[in-house]
């Protein structure tokens, strides 16, 4: 039996409420009380999930700032305030649009940490798995 990391379980885990948010619309479910809309329920978590990694990379530049390749605090908080900007200033679709943009933004990010070595190959992929997930769940939800 193998041991397996548990930042491999909560990726994935992670990547469910995007996934139903996603998918529950094709079987006739639009909205769930007492959260609401699924497109929105998709917005406010991906705002807390993108609030979590810049917080990852917050830790991750106190934690070894001579091996960032740069100021992990500066760039991922210019991420998500601009994330949060479109979601509080524009319409849903913006807002959608926008995390669409820095999910792959802050995974960029950890390929750069992953070769200064701060970050394993497995998590890297795991990482770009649970990325792919939700960049695909919000671009279905966006077109549809």
């Amino acid at each position: 039996m193998s041991i397996r990391p548990t930042y491999m379980y909560l990726m994935l885990a992670g990547t469910l409420p995007f996934l139903a948010c996603a998918l529950l619309p094709l079987a006739g479910v639009e909205s769930v009380r007492p959260f609401g809309r699924l497109d929105y329920v998709s917005a406010v978590y991906g705002l807390g999930i993108l609030s979590f990694l810049t917080g990852i990379h917050w830790a991750t530049q106190l934690f070894a700032p001579e091996r960032t390749p740069f100021d992990l605090m500066i760039a991922s908080n210019v991420v998500f305030l601009a994330v949060w900007f479109a979601f509080i200033a524009a319409n849903l679709n913006w807002a959608l649009a926008a995390q669409l943009l820095a999910f792959p933004l802050l995974l960029a990010v950890d390929v750069q940490l992953a070769g200064t070595g701060l970050l394993s190959r497995h998590y890297l992929r795991m990482r770009f798995i649970a990325t792919a997930l939700a960049c695909f769940s919000q671009l279905f939800i966006l077109v549809n």
